[in-house]
Parts: structure tokens; C-alpha cells; sequence
């Protein structure tokens, strides 16, 4: 540094994700560009930067910081301060200190570029290391067990580096320069199965699979059973293993051209499929087939590409790979060595392990693209616990520690603080003991993890939902929250809505503010407030939430309603009409997923739910099938009537139409003209509403709308109508959104 420039010192606090990537020594190598000297820490979620050097060399060096050519880290905020300092004489990355500033810590992230490339040559000691890794990639979310993000914070903490190792981690001009996963063959970890270790494991897995044998395998955020989508047998017996006896399974491949034999692909779901997050994207499947235990008959093939390089190795010798979670149908996926090791089962075939622990499970995400962009349909590895932002509406609520519980379906909670909304990762059904105990853990990790201590807890309306019972029990303030209300408010978390909108909610179950089952709402929603404006027509249905999966049953329940008795086709109609007409057993659902069900039974497309949304996801592949062949679809109606004011639809119409030609028109003809007259109805209660209520702003949101043929038919219909339209985008449409809404509703009622 010239002594005669005028030499100024700055402190520089960075906020954003920044910890976990590489952030620290891209900093030093800056300074060293930019002849600065002092210092750079981790601060618990934040990094700190004591800058001196000449004022241009400074305005530099921020301008390089905040750019991020490298898109390897992403910063939300920077403060810049002048400060008093002695001259200093260096610059140099110094020991992390605890700090309770809001922490966004990083994802787990895939195997870089240069750490394949690096795996691919003979010459590099690291060759076909399983787990390669810099400051770039590698996991982190799932081996952090507190900030900041240092070594002897993570799991790796249990292997000591090597010489080689430790010269690279100290070396401010290697790329592994303080990379906390630096690992190699000497200092591990290690792949291991049965008595063997690294290749010669691989090698094993590699035969076992290849002869048509199931495995476990681990991952970063739990193990995956793995085996050929290629032999029926295997994937038979693989269904016998976790007790999963119809939903397709997602396949691993090894690049983009090998997915492109099975499947097609846009530019855009490319871009998914090759992003960081490396999500299961669901894409439409083509001629190529697999085995038919496979995909089920399904429409969709869960594709997703290696992310670590262990599955690179594998995906390189064996092609595609069913890659499915590690659990028995309706658990937690399995992260720890022992229990898998000790899982008895005729129908595994062996471990491929290591010893570097997971300290959270986390699934893969899923993904599918919706008008063109990417729609989370499941969010987990790749993107948790990374925030969705949100503003914060005054200064009464800066301060605002909130823990949102979310739904028992697909449960996700939200953990928010100073404008942080962090949603956690995807559990499952809380119905299932064992979940719902990893989602209570769960809860207390992370709020540890992101130093939060609510203050309020927000919980759906539903009066038996377990989430809620837990929100209860905290023994903290409780705000209650409609469960489609929620669904509403989680768009207008996502693009910063402040209302009024016109939220259309459809979904399967909801508990409704008057003691019934909604699903198939109509709202207008403003800052916290909803006002309920229109609803599909209330059907009696025998059973309640637990018949869902008859979709039979609840054919003949709004075949009944609509008085088309004669049209019904099950033989227990007699006791079905009984119990309907006695009010025995018997709850009023006004569920627009119902009706989906109810409509793929009627067109005998698919009689139940063998697992959750299995009828509509049969319906939808009739649509789009009749898409494809260039079908004209059958004219299909609601009808409109206002009851007290608010708008019923009543789809009597519609089943007629639907009963009337199912023996002589063509299934896929219905199929999609059912889809087009749910589009149609949703466009005519739309304008309805913004006719009389001047809104002219729509968020869609619920479980229905991960159908692609409805959501872009809507979407086309409503735009074309000068509508303005919002989906869930960053989170599920489904209930993994509801805990982003609670929160929304929650800081806009202390706001």
C-alpha cells in the first residue's frame, strides 16, 4: 500500500448467503487485488470486513464484492461505515465470533464443475473420489450444527485433515482455501460396504445394482434406495421394501441427453434440472419406456440429476437409477448408519455408507414448470432453510420472533425474524407418529440454528391438527389462521401483495370458519383480513377427511346431491344414500380436489386413491393425452346462483354432461373439457367479483393447482381478461405453502 494515498479504514458488514460458499476467501483474494489490508469474519449470520486502503481501492473493491460475477453468493444487505484504525499491515481472515444477527445459511449444494473435472483426472490424487468438494459445493445445510460456519461447527469435524488437505485449506490462492468440506482419500471420509473401502466399494455397488439388486445408499440429507428402473422384478420387490405399492418413482440420470431418451425437455426445466438445487423436476414422458412398476402408467417421470459425486460415479456405470427415499411408506426418510444397517429385509441387498454424519434429514425437492417458470412442488434439499424475504410493514413488528406450524399434510413450519420467513423442510404427514416427532425436533434444531426464540405462534384453524396442538403448547401468544386464508396469503408473502386480491383456493381439505370442509374457495383478501365471496356448492360426504381415497364413494355423494341417481354405478349406493339423507357420519365439503376425484370416477379413469392425489393426476393425463392427439374437448358447465350474497357454483351441470356422454364420447375429450369448464367457471366468478368489488388482482393457490392443464388454462384465460396473476412460485401451491401464509397473516395483525 502507497503510505503518501490517503489511506481510510472501513468496516464492512455483509448480510445475505454468504456463509458456507467460498465468500471469506474470495474476500482475501479481493484484498490482495485491491492492496487492502485488515481483516474478514464470520459474525453469526453476517460477515464482517475491516477494510483499509487507499479511497479508490476501496470503491473498487466493494464494486467487485457486490457484483458476484461468479453468482457464487448472493448478498442482501451491506453497511459501510467509516472507522479510526491504527495502520494496519496485512490482510487476513481471523477466528469466527457468535453474534445474533439474522443467519441465512447456505443449502446443500451439488458437486461443482471444477471438483468433476478434477474427480475425472488420473493424475489428481482426489480421482473418483466420492467426496470431492471446495469453498464451492458440497453439503451444508445438513452437517452445520452451529454457527458460524467453520470445521469444528460441522460434522466433519470428525476427520481430521491431512497434510496435503491442511495445505490446501491454508493456501489463500487454492480453491479449497478454509473449504470445510475438504476431504481426500487419506483423510476421508470414506465410502464403505461390507469389508470394503472407497473404489473397491464402489465397485461392489456397481455389481450389485447392475445384477439387478436393491441398495441404501447415502446421501447428504438421508439415504436413498437405489436400483434399476429397468427391471420389472426389482422395482416389484423394491415396492415390497418400502411398502409403496403405486406412486411412481423418481429416476436419477446421468446427464441432460440421457433424460432426453425418456422424457421431454424445455429450455426451461433444463435450467431446473442443472440448477444448484438440483431438484426431482417432473417432466412429461415419451415413447422410451421403463419398467412399468416404474412410473405406474403416470404421465410424469420424476427426473433429477447426481449432486453429489458418489452418485455421479454411479449414474457413469449404470445409466438411470431409481433414487427414492430411504423410508417405509409414510416414515421419516432414514439418515443415521445404525438403523439402516440393522433394517432386516429380503429385499435389500447391501449398504454403501460413510461415516461423515447427517445431522438433519432433509428429502429432495420437487419441481415442475408452470407458465414457464420454475413451481416448487416439494421444498427441501437445495433450497431449505435459504429465506423467503419479506418486508417489514412497520417498526412494531422489527422485532418479531414468529414460529408459523403449518398443515398436518405435507407439513412445513416457518421460523421468522427481522424480515427472514425460513420454511422449514418437507416432513410428511403428521398423522404418522414418527414424522410428527421429527417435525417437533426438527422445530427445536432449527430455531437453535437460526438463534430464534418466538414470541408468537401461528396454527391453522383446524381444531384437531397436531401442528396446531404443538402451536398451543408452547405456552406463547396464538393467532389461529383459516386454512385457505393462508394459502392466499402465501402468494402475497411471495410477490409482496398488500391487497385487496381475489384468492382462489382450491385443495382437497380445509377446515372452514364455519365448522365444514372447504376446498374449492373464492376469497378477497386484504393485509390480514379474508371475506369468503364465492365457493363451490356444499355436498354432503360420508366419511369426512378419512374417505378420501374412495373416489367412488364421493362420485355417488355428488351424484346424489345433484339428483342424478340414476347415473350412479356403485353397488353400496343404497347405504350411501341412507347414511347421506340420515345425516349419519356425514360432513359438508365444498372441496374442489373431490370433485376432481369424483369426476375420474365417473369417466372410470380411476377409482381411488392409492396414494394422495392419484385420481386427479389420471384425470390430468387424459386431458393431456387428448392435448397431444389435437381432441377438441367436450363443452362442460357449472352453474352460478347467489345464496346470501355469496356466489355458489353448482356442478350439476357438469356431471350431467359428463354422465350423459361417458359411454359414447371420447375419455380424454371429457378429461379436458372438465379441465377447461373448471378454468371457464373460475374466469366468469373472477369477473363477477371485480365487477362488483373493482379487484382486479387474482393469487391462486392449493394442491389443484399443481395440475398443469388447469393452471395454464386459468392463467391464459384470465390475463387474456386484463387480469393481474400471482402463483406460488418459491413455495408449494400445496399445503407445503400454508406456514408462509400464517406468517404473512401473523406480521400484518402485529403490524
Amino acid at each position: 500500500m502507497d503510505k503518501e494515498q490517503n489511506v481510510i479504514t472501513k468496516r464492512i458488514k455483509v448480510f445475505g448467503m454468504i456463509q458456507g460458499v467460498g465468500f471469506r476467501p474470495l474476500v482475501f483474494r479481493l484484498a490482495e487485488k485491491y492492496e487492502i489490508h485488515g481483516t474478514v469474519r464470520n459474525i453469526g449470520g453476517i460477515v464482517e470486513i475491516i477494510a483499509q486502503a487507499a479511497e479508490d481501492n476501496l470503491s473498487s473493491f466493494l464494486y467487485d464484492l457486490r457484483s458476484n460475477s461468479g453468482d457464487e453468493y448472493e448478498i442482501v444487505h451491506i453497511l459501510v461505515e467509516e472507522i479510526n484504525e491504527n495502520i494496519l499491515t496485512e490482510f487476513k481472515i481471523i477466528k469466527s465470533s457468535s453474534d445474533h444477527e439474522v443467519s441465512i445459511i447456505p443449502p446443500d449444494l451439488p458437486v461443482c464443475k471444477k471438483c468433476q473435472n478434477e474427480m475425472d483426472a488420473m493424475e489428481n490424487r482426489r480421482y473418483q473420489n466420492p467426496f470431492i468438494s471446495c469453498t464451492a459445493c458440497g453439503p451444508r445445510y445438513t452437517i452445520i450444527e452451529k454457527l458460524p460456519y467453520d470445521r469444528d461447527h460441522t460434522s466433519m469435524e470428525d476427520f481430521v485433515m491431512c497434510q496435503s488437505c491442511n495445505k490446501e485449506y491454508t493456501d489463500a490462492h487454492s480453491r479449497r482455501f478454509h473449504a470445510q468440506t475438504i476431504s481426500c482419500y487419506d483423510c476421508g471420509p470414506y465410502a464403505i460396504m461390507n469389508e470394503l473401502k472407497d473404489k473397491d466399494a464402489v465397485k461392489e455397488a456397481v455389481n450389485i445394482l447392475n445384477s439387478g439388486g436393491i441398495l441404501a445408499v447415502k446421501g447428504i440429507g438421508g439415504y436413498h434406495f437405489v436400483c434399476s428402473p429397468m427391471i420389472e422384478e426389482t422395482v416389484l420387490n423394491l415396492r415390497k421394501l418400502k411398502g409403496r405399492e403405486e406412486k411412481p418413482f423418481a429416476v436419477m440420470f446421468e446427464n441432460i441427453k440421457s433424460i432426453e431418451e425418456y422424457c421431454i425437455v424445455s429450455k426451461e426445466e433444463k435450467d431446473i434440472l442443472e440448477s444448484k438445487a438440483r431438484p426431482i423436476v417432473l417432466l412429461y414422458t415419451k415413447g422410451k419406456s421403463m419398467a412399468e412398476a416404474t412410473g405406474k402408467g403416470g404421465i410424469y417421470c420424476g427426473a433429477f440429476l447426481p449432486y453429489t459425486p458418489l452418485q455421479i460415479l454411479l449414474t457413469r456405470n449404470l445409466g438411470p437409477l431409481i433414487m427414492t427415499s430411504a423410508n417405509l411408506s409414510g416414515k421419516p426418510i432414514i439418515k443415521d448408519d445404525d438403523i439402516i444397517l440393522n433394517l432386516k429385509s429380503p429385499y435389500l441387498n447391501g449398504v454403501l455408507y460413510h461415516k461423515r454424519r447427517i445431522v438433519r434429514s432433509v428429502d429432495d425437492s420437487v419441481a415442475k414448470v408452470i407458465d414457464h417458470k420454475p413451481q416448487l412442488i416439494r421444498r427441501s434439499r437445495g433450497y431449505v432453510p435459504y429465506p423467503v424475504f419479506l418486508p417489514k410493514w412497520n417498526k412494531e413488528n422489527t422485532d418479531l420472533e414468529i414460529f408459523a406450524a403449518g398443515s398436518d399434510l405435507k407439513a412445513a413450519f416457518c421460523l421468522y425474524k427481522k424480515g427472514s420467513a425460513v420454511v422449514s423442510q418437507y416432513f410428511g404427514d403428521l398423522e404418522e407418529l414418527s414424522v410428527l416427532e421429527e417435525y417437533k425436533s426438527s422445530f427445536r434444531d432449527l430455531s437453535s440454528l437460526l438463534q430464534i426464540t418466538p414470541d408468537l405462534a401461528i396454527c391453522d384453524l383446524h381444531p384437531n391438527y397436531h401442528s396446531a396442538g404443538y402451536a398451543k403448547n408452547l405456552g406463547i401468544p396464538l393467532i389461529t389462521v383459516q386454512h385457505h386464508h393462508a394459502h392466499i396469503a402465501s402468494v402475497m408473502a411471495e410477490f409482496d401483495l398488500e391487497g385487496p386480491v381475489i384468492g382462489v383456493a382450491f385443495d382437497g381439505t380445509g377446515y372452514g370458519s364455519d365448522g365444514n370442509i372447504w376446498g374449492g374457495e373464492f376469497l378477497i383478501c386484504e393485509k390480514s383480513e379474508f371475506k369468503r365471496v364465492a365457493h363451490l356448492q356444499y355436498t354432503p360426504m360420508l366419511g369426512g377427511d378419512t374417505s378420501m381415497a374412495d373416489a367412488k364413494k364421493t362420485a355417488t355423494c355428488f351424484l346424489l346431491k345433484a339428483g342424478l341417481l340414476p347415473e350412479i354405478q356403485d353397488d353400496r349406493v343404497p347405504i350411501i344414500k341412507g347414511a347421506v339423507e340420515n345425516n349419519i357420519n356425514t360432513v359438508l365439503s365444498s372441496s374442489m380436489g373431490r370433485l376432481f376425484d369424483a369426476v375420474s370416477s365417473i369417466l372410470s379413469i380411476c377409482h381411488e386413491n392409492r396414494y394422495e392425489g392419484e385420481c386427479a393426476a389420471m384425470l390430468e393425463k387424459e386431458a393431456v393425452l387428448a392435448l397431444r392427439k389435437g381432441i377438441k374437448p367436450e363443452k362442460v358447465t357449472f352453474a352460478l346462483k347467489e345464496n346470501n350474497g355469496i356466489i355458489e357454483i353448482d356442478p350439476k351441470p357438469t356431471l350431467k354432461t359428463l354422465c350423459e356422454l361417458r359411454n359414447s364420447a371420447d375419455k380424454g375429450s371429457l378429461a379436458l373439457g372438465f379441465h377447461y369448464g373448471v378454468a371457464d367457471v373460475i374466469l366468469m366468478v373472477c369477473e363477477l367479483i371485480r365487477n362488483k368489488q373493482s379487484v382486479n388482482t387474482v393469487a391462486l393457490s392449493g394442491g389443484v393447482f399443481q395440475n398443469t392443464v388447469l393452471s395454464e388454462r386459468v392463467l391464459k384465460l384470465l390475463r387474456e381478461k386484463g387480469f393481474l396473476v400471482y402463483v406460488n412460485m418459491a413455495v408449494p401451491p400445496n399445503d407445503g405453502c400454508i406456514s408462509l401464509g400464517q406468517t404473512y397473516i401473523g406480521l400484518r395483525k402485529n403490524g
